[in-house]
This record gives structure tokens, sequence and C-alpha cells, in this order.
């Protein structure tokens, strides 16, 4: 009987069943490779925006690779970037030779805006938000808004100026969904619980467009509103 047992066990596999066994995990190897491969070729879209009040102009850095052809003062934005997709160390480096850094993530194929802001003390950071470019509707534009204004702790409101109310209350660091609205209407917008009411003119938003709007300011006098083109 042990010698039975014995002689069972140490039976080789045979060829045929070893052959089938190589294909399959040099299959695995190769699928798992292949995954790889491909975010690695991925591909996406930036833009930036300078969003510091009084920062001076600025160069934006990709893993140490310098992608902005000029520097951004306080309120400009750049053109769209093709990029590699994945995790960047993303540095925005001013005249000073002062860099902001920040490791962030970027799936392929998305679009994607990089802000540099401030808070109160004046510490600097980057927040990343995805675009979305699908079309518009016919002789409408699609707006998306954002305050980047560490000043209003009662957040910003915006309306179409007849009156429909379509952001209340906005705090920093928040972006709304997309709006759609009529081209050529104008837009107003105020702290709220402040009468100082500011208009944004429907001249500045074209039908078929895309646009971020975001917000800076210290103070209700100050408060302005910068309008980033996407497409």
């Amino acid at each position: 009987m042990t010698k039975s047992l014995y002689m069972h066990i140490s039976t080789p596999i045979s060829k045929h069943a070893f052959l089938i066994l190589s294909v399959f995990i040099l299959g695995l190897v190769s699928c798992k490779k292949d995954t790889v491969e491909e975010v690695v070729k991925g591909e996406v879209k930036v833009k930036l925006v300078n969003a510091v009040y009084n920062e001076s102009k600025t160069n934006v850095f990709f893993d140490n690779l310098k992608i902005t052809n000029s520097s951004l003062a306080f309120g400009e934005s750049s053109d769209y970037f093709k990029v590699a997709s994945g995790s960047k160390m993303v540095s925005f480096v001013n005249e000073s030779s002062t860099s902001t850094q920040n490791i962030l993530n970027f799936t392929p194929s998305l679009v994607y805006t990089t802000y540099l802001i401030a808070d109160r003390t004046g510490s600097k950071e980057l927040i990343s938000y995805e675009d979305n470019l699908s079309n518009t509707e016919i002789g409408k534009a699609k707006i998306r808004l954002a305050n980047l204004s560490p000043y209003f702790s009662t957040g910003i409101n915006v309306s179409v100026e007849a009156g429909t109310q379509f952001v209340n209350g906005l705090m920093y660091k928040e972006f709304s969904n997309y709006f759609t609205v009529d081209a050529g209407l104008n837009l107003r917008f105020n702290v709220v619980g402040s009468g100082n009411i500011k208009t944004i003119l429907g001249t500045a938003l074209e039908a078929g467009k895309i646009y971020t709007i975001w917000f800076s300011g210290t103070n209700t006098t100050s408060l302005e509103a910068h309008i980033v083109t996407n497409n």
C-alpha cells in the first residue's frame, strides 16, 4: 500500500498538461502587462489658472518639466496642454522661485483645470477639477461657477438678470454644477447679505461656448468675476 501511494504521488505531470499550464500563465502575465501600458500611454488635457490675489507671475511644471509658454499673473489662464495621465507632481513657481506643489492624479482621456489658490493666511495650494466639454444646447452657453475667495463667510449668490437665482451661498473652494443660460443674458452676483450687486454682461457669453466663472475679492467692493473659456 505504501509503495503504491508513493508511486502515484511522484508520477510526473504529462507534457501536454505542462504545455497548457505554461500557456495559461504566460497569458495572465501578458494581459497584466498590456493593462499597465494602456494606463501609462493615456493622455489628458489640462488648463492652468493663477487664482491667488497679488501673486507674482508663475510658471508651471509637471514632474519638473516646464509646460507653460509664458508665465501666468493673477487672473490669467493658459490654453489646454496635453500631458501623460497618471500621478504628476505639479508645481507653480513664482518670480521669487517660491514653489507651490502637489501630486495630482489625472485619469486618461479626461479634461481638467488646475488652480493655484490661497486661504486667508496666504497659504497656497493646488486644486484640480474635471471639465465637462460636452455639447451645449443651441443658442445657449454652458457655465460653471466657482468661489475661489476665502474672504466671504456667507458665500456668493448668482442669478440671471431677470431675477431667477441658480446658485445660492457658494462657499470657498466650491464649484457648482453646469448650467445652461441664454446667450447674451446678463448675470448678477453678490456676496450673500450684501446689497452690492455686480453684473456679468451677456455679451461675454456666446452661444455654444462653455465657461467656468470664478470669483475673487477681499470684500464686497472688490468682488470680481473671472471668465475662463473651456472650448
